[in-house]
């Protein structure tokens, strides 16, 4: 697992050890990656606000801090996965005080949705395959007014999975072989022609 591009490209992030996380391939993070650079929807990582749900290892959060995130909370409740990924930010060797902030919630996402006071430009949710996690997280996002019209939301799910969505229009959908990469944003029905 490395950081692909950016600040600390080419860093070694550890990865997980004999405990249930299942990290995003480099295929799909790259792609994820290669969509939120393209001028495709005109998102732009730089300075932007990052919230990685069911962060694990951290890898898809601490891509975009290399890529130049101003601020990026970080969410799981796993102990060993917390422990991951403090051991890999603490790679970065950076000073918050002049860096971008990073804010780490050991917290179940619905709660940790609760508490967080921030609005989000890009979303990473990555939870486990096959759970409820992702449309919990869409209805807490929204009712905390944690995004915005211009925020992107970019899910990972088992390529069978299908979650409701209501109330977000679907941007993109990307199989990359038993993982799928789910592309929304709120629906906004002021520009419906």
């Amino acid at each position: 697992m490395r950081i692909i591009s950016g600040k600390f490209r080419g860093l070694k992030l550890q990865p997980p050890v004999n405990f249930g996380i299942r990290p995003t391939s480099d295929r799909l993070k790259e792609s994820l990656f290669s969509i939120l650079e393209s001028n495709k929807y005109n998102i732009k990582i730089e300075n932007s606000n990052v919230i990685d749900i069911c962060s694990g290892t951290g890898a898809l959060g601490i891509e975009a801090l290399s890529r130049g995130a101003k601020l990026i909370c970080f969410v799981d409740k796993d102990p060993k996965a917390i422990n991951v990924l403090q051991k890999n930010i603490s790679k970065l060797k950076i000073d918050c005080k002049d860096e971008p902030y990073i804010k780490i919630f050991r917290n179940d996402a619905n709660l940790a949705l609760q508490i967080i006071k921030y609005n989000f430009d890009i979303v990473l949710i990555d939870p486990p395959y096959n759970s409820n996690v992702i449309e919990e997280c869409l209805v807490k996002l929204r009712q905390y007014s944690l995004i915005d019209f211009n925020s992107y939301i970019f899910a990972e799910s088992s390529k069978k999975e299908n979650f409701n969505f209501d109330g977000f229009e679907l941007l993109d959908t990307k199989i990359y072989g038993k993982s799928k990469l789910t592309v929304l944003k709120l629906f906004n029905s002021g520009s419906v022609k």
